[in-house]
């Protein structure tokens, strides 16, 4: 693929991911304003949705199609790119989600009792959360593009291996920044 070409389509695909997370974020904002949310249904909610991905993704294999067209040509590249590894990342992201949804069912009967809606979350709060989403959202999606789009064949074994431990290291730093962040300006 002609590298013009190819950072036109990285470029639609940053794009839409960001609108993506951002009117998925504000739209569970309005949601949580206009009705009484609790954090025990809103894990179940995530739980399900987690569940229904990573079922759609077993029965979907090896398939590139996708609802959103960008999706779908980047997941054609990719897969040409990566060879085996694609499979491979395809199935491991199939497993977490198996893995977060389990965790988001227990998050959500750990929260029973809890009573307090989700009106009290402050908005500087959140707008904390989609700061840091999109940031590790992009953080992450340049590494992807610069490790597949710089690399040739033989370069890629192993890729699924260090991308999962990429993606555990950035989630432990963003818990701890989360966690920081919480402590530091909404507790005191």
């Amino acid at each position: 693929m002609e590298q013009a070409t190819l950072k036109k389509m990285r470029t639609k695909q940053i794009a839409v991911s960001n609108l993506i997370v951002c009117i998925m974020i504000v739209a569970f904002f309005i949601l949580f304003q206009m009705f009484d949310i609790r954090f025990t249904h809103f894990f179940l909610c995530l739980g399900f949705i987690m569940l229904f991905l990573s079922i759609y993704g077993f029965i979907k294999k090896g398939s590139t199609k996708s609802f959103i067209p960008i999706f779908e040509q980047i997941a054609i590249y990719e897969k040409e790119k990566l060879g085996e590894e694609w499979e491979k990342e395809k199935r491991s992201e199939n497993i977490s989600r198996v893995v977060l949804s389990g965790l988001m069912f227990l998050q959500s009967f750990s929260f029973q009792d809890v009573t307090n809606p989700f009106l009290n979350i402050q908005p500087i709060l959140l707008l904390f959360l989609l700061f840091v989403t999109l940031a590790l959202i992009n953080l992450s999606m340049l590494y992807r593009f610069r490790k597949i789009d710089r690399s040739t064949e033989g370069e890629l074994k192993g890729f699924t291996k260090e991308s999962n431990m990429m993606s555990l290291v950035l989630g432990l730093l963003s818990a701890i920044i989360i966690v920081g962040f919480i402590v530091t300006f909404l507790l005191p």
